[in-house]
This record gives structure tokens, C-alpha cells and sequence, in this order.
């Protein structure tokens, strides 16, 4: 039978994977979100930027959740050290994945208004930023669910590289 510590640490341990979940999920969506935008705005598809648009609303109820089950998970469990770092890094991150759903759907709110006017020349750099993006975006999400520094870092590095590309790809 489980001592009242081992059963204390056992569900701080659950708390802490349903939350990591939510992240996971998070980052899927925004990912999806992503792809989706992009290709909207390929395609001059408003149908699809709406898709994007509605989306952002799952985003942000995830952020929330996630939020919540961090502030329980503190002030309930009350972490120390690499616990305590670990719940603060999955606010954080909650936030940039959910900045990065707003960003998606800001682009399909331009591809939206950019669809009322004539064609312009392909965008041909466009789709490849995005996959850049997203490769960087999956491999950090994949980072942080192995707990994995060293590929952590070389996302750090390929994202600072796909910068410098986006600079010297726009006029």
C-alpha cells in the first residue's frame, strides 16, 4: 500500500502529464493553424482563412486550461526546484504557442482582406518560411516532450538561422 508522500508525488506527476498534454495539444493546433493559413492564402481560399480564424478560439480555451492546471499545480503541490521550473516553462510555452495561433490567424485575416483586391505576383518564399516554421515548431514541441536540452538547443539555433532567411528573402 502507497504511503501518503508516494501517492502525493504520484498525482503531482499525473497533474503535471495532463498538463504537458494540453501543450502537446496546443501546439498541434497552432501547428494546424499554421499550415492551414498559409495554404489559404496560396489557394486565395477565404473559406479556409475563416476555418484559421475560428480555430484561434480552441487556442485560446487551451491556454486557459493550461494556465489553470499550472496555478493549481503551484499552489496546491507547491514545487520546488526543477518542478517548479518545469510548470513555469509550460506557461510560458503555453503562451508563445498561443501567440503563434494568433499569428496564424492574423495571416488568414490578411489573406481574407488580400483576396478583395487583384493577384499580385506568388509569394514563392512564403510557403517555404512556413514549412520552415513549422518544422521548427514541431521539433520544439518534440524537444520538450523527450526533455531532450541538446535538440532544444538546436531548434534555438535553427530558428535564429530561418530569421536570418526571412530577412534576406523580403524586399
Amino acid at each position: 500500500m502507497p504511503s501518503g508522500s508516494e501517492h502525493i508525488v504520484r498525482s503531482f506527476d499525473i497533474e503535471l502529464q495532463e498538463l504537458n498534454q494540453i501543450i502537446v495539444r496546443m501546439g498541434g493546433m497552432a501547428e494546424s493553424m499554421l499550415a492551414t493559413a498559409i495554404d489559404a492564402l496560396v489557394k486565395r481560399d477565404s473559406d479556409l482563412a475563416k476555418k484559421v480564424i475560428e480555430s484561434d478560439k480552441e487556442v485560446d480555451v487551451l491556454e486557459k486550461a493550461a494556465d489553470e492546471a499550472a496555478v493549481n499545480l503551484i499552489a496546491l503541490r507547491q514545487p520546488m526546484a526543477n518542478d517548479l521550473r518545469e510548470v513555469v516553462a509550460a506557461l510560458k510555452i503555453a503562451s508563445d504557442i498561443e501567440r503563434i495561433g494568433d499569428l496564424a490567424k492574423n495571416v488568414a485575416k490578411r489573406t481574407i482582406a488580400l483576396n478583395q483586391t487583384p493577384p499580385t505576383r506568388p509569394a514563392y518564399a512564403i510557403p517555404r518560411m512556413a514549412n520552415l516554421v513549422q518544422s521548427i515548431m514541431k521539433d520544439t514541441l518534440d524537444a520538450y516532450v523527450e526533455r531532450d536540452l541538446g535538440a532544444g538547443r538546436r531548434c534555438l539555433a535553427s530558428g535564429r538561422r530561418g530569421r536570418r532567411n526571412v530577412h534576406r528573402a523580403l524586399p
